[in-house]
């Protein structure tokens, strides 16, 4: 028997107390299985997660017809540049494109009774038009 056999700093045949060998060793063992497999599932999920983010980024890019030029507060401006900074984005025209798109997505119910509304007043507009002069065409 060597005098460092019991040593955990010192390396033994199986490679020293890093390897995998020694720390599966009984239930410490377990406990560093369990520790391997949460990270090993945390980044397969992490690895993930750009990839359906990228895929959502670049639908909303690909629709894009209208330019608007507009102002925002001190608070939003600087959340758009954290998105680009971050690397998420390009530029803060495609990064304010995605928020106004979630928006949007966010707020379809809004959008939903608003349209109603608009239909509704067509309705009344064309009544009000037939009313005045019959002979109009709607």
């Amino acid at each position: 028997m060597s005098e460092h056999q019991n040593d955990p700093n010192q390396p033994n045949d199986a490679g020293g107390p890093l390897t995998s060998q020694t720390r599966h060793q009984g239930a410490g063992g377990r406990a560093g299985e369990t520790i391997d497999e949460i990270t090993s599932t945390l980044r397969d999920l992490f690895s993930r997660v750009p990839d359906t983010f990228s895929k959502a980024v670049e639908r909303a890019m690909n629709v894009r017809d209208t330019t608007v030029l507009l102002r925002l507060s001190d608070e939003s401006s600087d959340k758009v540049d954290t998105l680009v900074s971050a690397g998420v984005f390009r530029s803060r025209g495609e990064a304010a494109a995605f928020l106004i798109e979630e928006g949007i997505k966010a707020q379809s119910a809004l959008f939903q009774r608003i349209q109603d509304k608009l239909t509704e007043i067509e309705k009344l507009r064309a009544d009000l038009r037939t009313s005045i002069s019959p002979e109009t065409p709607k």
